[in-house]
């Protein structure tokens, strides 16, 4: 196997449409259901992002090129966006130098998001102590969705609202910290996208809060979003009390058919890595993984 280096591209920009088109391939097209608009949605994309992001060739000490690598360091992660290799046999190699890089910039950990049958990408991660940290799953909104009659919802008044999201962005932090990031970490991202989300609180546009009530009593919450076709299930809770009756299911076949009133062709969620049990009753209710978020901690002595 040839030796392998990393070296910056001098000329970034000329391979910036790949990149977007990529990103909007795996992304985007699944969430608008239209080339058009997911375009649209790459090229914003690409406007907040790439200005943070960086180009890294991959050459052999004969100077020959394999590939590149698009890199985007957030907070503690340096996170891979996309992946070229002529070879996929030098995945390995590549993920060993990427992981000291990492470690030389000061960041904790090498993150990567995995679509199902992406082989260089899998092979990427396979034997580099990668953990998943999150799944990006979708459900299908069509005729065959199941009714539901024993949750129904009830939109949230200001009062309930203002409690709700105060209690929401300290469990989002804490399940952010459970999935590998620090403690100031998962506060200060949980605040900045809760704000960033709710611009206007209960008023703001594309967000829908709801009790989940039994014959008239609140056994739990639900917030979904349809700022893009995709409906989206931002979180779902129920009450300690309720827990282990069914509730959550049916809360999740509740929303699921309010989305589909509302015209969304499909409902997608983010459950953590860590969170078997809501990861196995999305996998019950005909969720399918589209896309699966890795991160391996780098520190001295990792391995190949």
């Amino acid at each position: 196997m040839p030796a392998i280096a990393l070296s910056a591209d001098p000329d970034p920009a000329a391979s910036t449409a790949e990149l977007v088109r990529t990103i909007t391939r795996r992304r985007f097209l699944g969430e608008y259901d239209d080339p058009d608009r997911a375009a649209e949605a790459g090229r914003a994309w690409a406007e907040r992002v790439l200005p943070h992001a960086r180009l890294l060739r991959i050459r052999a000490e004969s100077g020959h090129e394999h590939g590149h690598v698009w890199l985007l360091a957030e907070g503690d992660d340096l996170g891979v966006l996309t992946l070229g290799l002529d070879d996929e046999g030098l995945a390995p190699d590549v993920r060993a130098l990427l992981a000291e890089l990492a470690r030389a910039e000061g960041c904790r950990r090498l993150t990567v998001g995995v679509t199902p049958g992406d082989t260089l990408l899998e092979g990427f991660v396979s034997g580099g102590s990668f953990e998943i940290g999150a799944f990006q799953m979708r459900l299908d909104l069509d005729d065959r969705l199941p009714e539901e009659d024993a949750v129904e919802l009830e939109p949230m008044d200001r009062a309930a609202f203002e409690e709700y999201l105060a209690y929401g962005t300290e469990e989002y932090a804490v399940a952010r910290e459970r999935a590998g990031e620090t403690p100031e970490r998962a506060r200060e991202v949980a605040r900045e996208q809760m704000a960033a989300l709710l611009p206007h609180g209960l008023e703001t546009a594309g967000h829908h809060f709801f009790h989940g009530t039994v014959r008239g009593e609140r056994v739990g919450a639900l917030w979904l979003g349809t700022e893009r076709p995709m409906a989206f299930v931002y979180d779902v809770e129920i009450a300690a009390e309720h827990q282990r009756r069914g509730y959550g299911a049916a809360l999740m076949r509740a929303g699921a058919l309010w989305a589909r009133d509302q015209g969304a062709p499909a409902l997608g969620l983010n459950v953590f890595g860590y969170n078997h049990a809501a990861k196995a009753l999305y996998d019950r209710l005909g969720y399918d993984v589209i896309e699966t978020y890795l991160a391996h901690l780098v520190g001295p002595g990792d391995e190949r």
